[in-house]
């Protein structure tokens, strides 16, 4: 007591001297001494009390600026107190600009000492001071009583140190205050502990951020992709799964419930997964292979240690139906054509396609009929986008273009190892690709009886069973076949199953050829001619009379698709505003339906422009007026109909 009450008396004898006359004695710090000059430098009263206060929104800022450093900090000074309570003590907390942040004390302490949130302890405000200098130096300093260079501290000793974040910044600083009887060397060494404790609980909740952030940015990721993520430990414990996988496993449980059990407590230890688990986790990585009837499939990946050994199973599940929206979307497996795209007035024609509307809102299966070429696709593709299975896959498969033998595996798929040179873990075929929307199959009178028979059998049970496999897989699929043959008689000579054609012959489609169109062929020509300019970059504006002549003559064996052909070699070989007889291929020029008639108006070309103008007229003069059929009949809508009531100045 009695050396605390000696160097009480030495500094202030220091102090005095220094205030009044300017000397420095020996027995002043060396830090002390500096900022007394620096004070009396910047003029500073060592006899006047002058605290300055930050306003209350500066406050609000700044406290909302350190909430971090305020949170982590107080219950370390809290703790720190625990050790000085009622001793005469306070601990304070200030920010980088030495702005005080949290008072820890006993309230009658805080008051005597004067201090308050918001008080700035710069040097240049409260003259040598703890706080000040700590900021100032950014080294843990104590100023005892007369040292400070106000009088109005003399009876204080304060401890600071500083608070450093991990890139060498200064964040705050930390300061015991008390009465300077009380004071003690080792005071300053408890705040330095203290400022320690709160570093490293700055550095560790440093740490727990990045990881938590981390583990946010991994948890998005692996709910925003389509595929089930399963994350195991060499126990088989689940470290972390997805809500996708645990849709694909039927899975109730909260991840928080799931969380270091082990996977065959969730889904059970006769589940085919666990199974695959239990061997997974003994060998390498593996391929993708099928699970739980063709359901889903499963990827493993197993996580090694540094030193080789495994401590993890990675599993990614995929659904067996987005694989198939995905192998869909790359092999094109969409419908583009619509009821738009098919073009003509002819009244069977239009028969054919009201037919096809109606069958488009039904479920039933439609059996087209008609000659190659006259657009049995098209009718496929339309009825398709025009049902409730419009967002789901369309498939066609020529039944006449494939070999026999594969046929079946086109349309069933095929298990792992059901031949000699089977894809490991099998392949699915056109039926499960296609479920929820439709399949076409084209040229079905071509298809073998004995896969007549297996179709009719799927068609009855909604399921199929991939060859050399044993797992039924459901599906739902609607079919709309197509045919050129006369079923009626290839049922009479035994070559197609008469209970087959009553399955598909709920809807039956009769599409007249071209030649039975004749009313339609001047129409289809403008039509192709307006699309293949703009594909082919071209600009031909008018049809020769002859042509047109030509083409009403011509008999189309090969239907709207030899139509279309003949026009694109054409217009490909056209270098003028015209299409000219020269410009047609030879068999049809020396068709002798178009010879005898060929000799007549030889350069009597009809502008394109002209003739669809007579086109329109015709069309509003048989349809009473109505614009809706008219731009149907000529395959264009109601906007374009009307623009060109404006070109050609018919009123409307």
């Amino acid at each position: 007591m009695e050396s605390i009450q000696i160097r009480k008396e030495s500094t202030f004898k220091a102090w005095n001297i220094f205030v009044t006359v300017g000397n420095i004695q020996s027995s002043v710090r060396p830090g002390i001494a500096e900022s007394w000059l620096r004070c009396k430098q910047m003029e500073i009263n060592p006899y006047t009390f002058k605290i300055l206060r930050m306003d209350s929104a500066t406050i609000e800022t700044e406290l909302r600026a350190h909430k971090n450093l305020i949170a982590t900090s107080v219950p370390i000074m809290k703790n720190l107190f625990s050790f000085v309570d009622g001793s005469g003590f306070l601990i304070s907390l200030a920010n980088n600009k030495a702005m005080i942040l949290d008072i820890v004390g006993e309230n009658k302490i805080i008051k005597k000492a004067g201090i308050h949130i918001g008080d700035v302890w710069t040097e240049e405000s409260m003259g040598t001071n703890a706080i000040g200098l700590c900021v100032k130096t950014q080294k843990p300093i104590q100023v005892f009583a007369s040292e400070h260079f106000l009088k109005s501290s003399h009876d204080w000793t304060c401890s600071s140190a500083p608070i450093i974040d991990d890139d060498s910044n200064l964040i705050g600083v930390l300061t015991m205050t008390g009465e300077c009887d009380k004071a003690h060397l080792h005071t300053l060494g408890m705040v330095v502990a203290g400022v320690y404790a709160i570093e490293n609980s700055l550095r560790m909740q440093k740490s727990f951020d990045k990881v938590a952030i981390s583990d946010a940015y991994k948890a998005a990721i692996m709910e925003s992709i389509d595929e089930g993520i399963l994350a195991l430990n060499k126990d088989g414990e689940i470290n972390h799964i997805n809500n996708t996988a645990k849709k694909i496993l039927k899975i109730e449980h909260s991840l928080d419930e799931m969380i270091s059990r082990p996977i065959s407590q969730i889904i059970g230890p006769h589940h085919p997964l666990t199974v695959k688990i239990e061997k997974w986790s003994k060998r390498v990585n593996g391929d993708t292979v099928f699970i739980d009837e063709g359901s889903f499939t499963v990827t493993h990946k197993l996580i090694y240690s540094e030193d080789k050994n495994i401590i993890g199973l990675v599993l990614v599940l995929r659904e067996m139906k987005i694989m198939k929206n995905l192998v869909n979307r790359m092999v094109g497996a969409r419908a583009t054509f619509t009821f738009n795209d098919l073009i003509g007035k002819n009244i069977d024609f239009l028969s054919a396609v009201n037919l096809a509307k109606t069958a488009s809102n039904s479920i039933s299966n439609v059996l087209l009929l008609g000659e190659s070429g006259t657009g049995k696709e098209i009718f496929a593709q339309a009825i398709h986008n025009s049902s409730k299975r419009r967002a789901g896959p369309f498939l066609a498969i020529n039944c006449a273009a494939l070999p026999r033998g594969l046929i079946e595996s086109e349309l069933f798929g095929y298990a792992e190892g059901a031949f000699t040179g089977a894809k490991k873990g099998g392949n699915p075929g056109k039926f499960e690709l296609a479920d929820g929307g439709t399949l076409f199959l084209d040229e079905i009178g071509e298809m073998p009886l004995e896969l007549q028979a297996t179709l009719l059998r799927v068609l009855q049970e909604n399921s199929i069973v991939r060859i050399g496999g044993k797992e039924t897989i459901s599906i739902d699929v609607r079919i709309i076949a197509a045919t050129n043959k006369i079923l009626a008689e290839e049922i009479k000579i035994g070559n197609f199953r008469k209970d087959l054609y009553y399955r598909l012959n709920v809807f039956t489609i009769s599409i007249p050829p071209l030649r039975e169109r004749p009313d339609d062929i001047n129409i289809l020509a403008i039509h192709f001619l307006d699309k293949l300019n703009q594909r082919l970059n071209k600009n031909v504006k008018r049809i020769g009379n002859d042509v047109l002549k030509i083409f009403n003559n011509y008999r189309w064996p090969g239907n709207v698709r030899e139509l279309q052909n003949v026009l694109e070699r054409t217009v490909n070989l056209t270098n003028g505003e015209a299409l000219l007889p020269n410009c047609l291929p030879d068999f049809i020029n020396n068709s002798k339906e178009i010879k005898n008639n060929s000799n007549e108006h030889e350069n009597d070309i009809i502008p394109l422009k002209e003739y669809e103008k007579q086109l329109i007229l015709t069309l509003l003069d048989e349809n009473k007026g109505n614009r809706t059929k008219v731009a149907r009949a000529i395959g264009i809508s109601r906007t374009t109909l009307y623009r060109k009531f404006v070109e050609y100045n018919i009123e409307i």
